[in-house]
């Protein structure tokens, strides 16, 4: 019984110090840098051996909040400010152009078109030149996080801007003209939720989450000078 007992111990020991062994430890992300969990030396993207000590390391994703739409404790403080200029009749007018964008934006919503999916051009309505009426954040999906690390997303995002560089060559070569935007909208689609997605827009100078942030920002300047002046008026709050 004894020998049973000593032996069972020796195999259970010897399976824990196989599990510790095959337990590498995580990488550890600083900000948007991938660190080796042990000496913390910076790691090229999905490393899984560090090249300053060769210790092997579990790849993992890591998320962060969105940058590029709102979050819910400043939607409310914004909106809260536009529903006290709401209940002067008529509206402010540098208000009036913004009354729908006030009306529809969300959490995670784009900040374009406040999440309508829509906007007007010339007198019509056409769809948003950022979330092609998606309405979501073209960053995060509307989920408020975004993905960095995913190999996938990064495998693919490479793979597709190979794809964009040869037809481009194509192109060149046979004087046809290329749509620049083709390639690259159709991954934006693909990656939403993933950081790769910023690097996607940012590509030839489109830049549409700065176009979409600088819409926001002028939406929401407006509403602060009018709530100033209301304040600064007689009888004013």
């Amino acid at each position: 019984m004894k020998w049973v007992l000593f032996t069972s111990g020796c195999v259970v020991a010897l399976v824990a110090l196989g599990f510790l062994a095959v337990d590498e430890r995580d990488v550890v992300w600083e900000g948007r840098k991938p660190l080796c969990g042990y000496c913390r030396a910076e790691l090229a993207h999905h490393a899984v051996v560090c090249r300053e000590c060769n210790r092997s390391l579990d790849w993992r994703p890591t998320t962060e909040e969105c940058r590029w739409c709102l979050e819910r404790k400043d939607l409310d403080h914004l909106l809260r400010i536009y529903r006290e200029l709401e209940k002067e009749e008529p509206l402010p007018a540098p208000l009036a152009p913004y009354e729908a964008y006030f009306e529809a934006i969300d959490v995670g919503a784009c900040t374009y078109c406040g999440g309508i999916g829509m906007v007007m051009e010339n007198g019509e309505q056409a769809a948003c030149p950022v979330c092609r009426g998606d309405k979501r954040c073209v960053a995060c999906a509307g989920t408020r996080s975004v993905v960095i690390g995913d190999d996938g997303a990064h495998r693919r995002a490479s793979e597709r801007e190979d794809e964009r560089v040869r037809a481009k060559v194509r192109g060149v070569v046979t004087d046809l003209p290329l749509n620049d935007g083709v390639l690259v909208d159709k991954d934006v689609e693909a990656l939403r939720g993933y950081v790769e997605a910023e690097d996607l827009t940012d590509l030839h100078g489109r830049r549409i989450l700065d176009l979409a942030r600088e819409r926001m920002k002028a939406a929401f300047r407006t509403l602060h000078e009018e709530h100033t002046k209301r304040a600064k008026a007689p009888g004013g709050s």
